[in-house]
């Protein structure tokens, strides 16, 4: 069979399933549009590769030695930052990491990427609302539930948004804790800074002294030697 008639065999089906109406205009490239929709209807699965893990960037780890002047105490106050719950925020997790923590698939024909592969097939210069329809028809046909592949898509969306929410406010908690140390840390540094002064005060009071004495005396001792 060629292919012009391969092509009018596709928009029959098409035509029957009222994805479109066929008319004596359609081209070979609309031909070739078509027979990619039909042929995603045609495979039994579409999977979506996990995501490639990417590095992880180095997690921040402070010194646990005692920082000056503060106890031992204080010290847990300032860097005791592991979670109290059993989920990470401390580091980077790609995708496929995330998905594996909330314990959902990264890939199948129950999830909303079986509709993101269906998408992929169609032409984008065909209006949006003949794609939309065309998946549609496509999903029916091939007898999944649309309801449960939204659901996914939408249960994804939410579990994201509630893992970025708790990712904030874990980074709002250690900064937090970190602009307390440095607010007890200039404390400190200023406490220092007038140690020193005092010092130097103490220091130049000292000399003084001395050297008024020592000059009194050697007064005393170039009178009575002359």
């Amino acid at each position: 069979m060629s292919q012009k008639k391969e092509g009018n065999k596709v928009l029959d089906v098409l035509e029957k399933m009222r994805v479109i109406k066929k008319t004596d205009d359609d081209t070979e490239l609309e031909l070739e549009a078509l027979e990619d929709a039909v042929s995603a209807m045609e495979t039994e699965s579409f999977e979506v590769p996990p995501a490639q893990p990417a590095p992880s960037p180095p997690v921040y780890n402070p010194v646990p030695e005692t920082p000056y002047g503060i106890s031992g105490e204080d010290k847990n106050l300032f860097w005791d930052e592991q979670p109290q719950s059993g989920e990470s925020t401390e580091q980077y997790l790609d995708i496929g990491h995330l998905y594996n923590v909330f314990n959902m698939k990264t890939q199948g024909v129950d999830t909303i990427y079986l509709i993101e592969s269906y998408i992929s097939t169609l032409p984008e210069t065909l209006p949006a609302e003949l794609r939309r329809s065309i998946i549609l028809k496509i999903i029916a046909a091939s007898g999944f539930d649309f309801d449960q592949l939204l659901n996914d898509g939408i249960d994804r969306v939410s579990q994201l948004n509630d893992y970025s929410a708790r990712f904030a406010s874990r980074t709002e908690e250690i900064v937090e804790r970190h602009n307390v140390e440095i607010d007890a840390l200039e404390r400190q540094i200023q406490q220092i800074r007038e140690a020193i002064n005092e010092r130097k005060n103490l220091h130049k009071r000292q000399f003084l002294t001395i050297e008024s004495e020592a000059q009194r005396l050697k007064d005393v001792l170039d009178f009575i030697t002359k």
